[in-house]
């Protein structure tokens, strides 16, 4: 595919739906969180759930836009912003807290990149960006949940590191580019 018939120019309806969209998440987002504020649950409190519900609201109009513009770049974002407003409600309201869900922040560009790559058809570019970040992350799962502790996950990353830059050197000395 040719890079003119792959990026092409959004349409003005496109543009429209694109933006009414997002302005009725924001209103429904906005519409939510009063209604719990309203609520006076405790459990259910504003200041708890702004931040994920907020987060949330992003990605859900990122992604409508993606759909809509059949836009691979708003597609990665809206599961960046997902991944966030998911730490953010685990870490609300279960007992694992930010110091064990941090690695997920690591993940997020791998998992943004699991939902691009079908939309975009460039698998090879995104499985290299999954094993870039889907193994940093696991090293650093398994240290917050101590399964392992940090004198083995750092020589392990200290590795890793070494064979991804070997692998980029090796790649990049193949490759048709200078």
């Amino acid at each position: 595919m040719k890079d003119e018939e792959k990026y092409k120019e959004i349409t003005r309806a496109q543009k429209l739906a694109s933006n009414v969209t997002a302005a009725v998440i924001a209103v429904l987002t906005g519409a939510v969180l009063l209604a719990f504020g309203l609520s006076g649950a405790e459990a259910l409190r504003v200041s708890r759930l702004v931040v994920p519900v907020v987060l949330l609201a992003c990605g859900l109009a990122l992604i409508s836009g993606a759909f809509i513009q059949k836009n691979t770049v708003t597609l990665y974002l809206s599961m960046l912003f997902f991944t966030a407003s998911a730490v953010s409600f685990i870490a609300h309201f279960s007992p694992a807290g930010y110091d064990k869900l941090y690695p997920a922040y690591i993940l997020s560009p791998a998992i943004a990149s699991i939902a691009t790559m079908f939309m975009s058809g460039e698998y090879k570019f995104h499985l290299r960006l999954i094993v870039f970040f889907g193994i940093p992350s696991a090293l650093f799962f398994l240290a917050s949940f101590g399964v392992a502790g940090w004198s083995i996950v750092v020589p392990a990353l200290i590795i890793f590191a070494g064979l991804a830059a070997l692998y980029f050197a090796l790649a990049v000395n193949g490759s048709a580019e200078e």
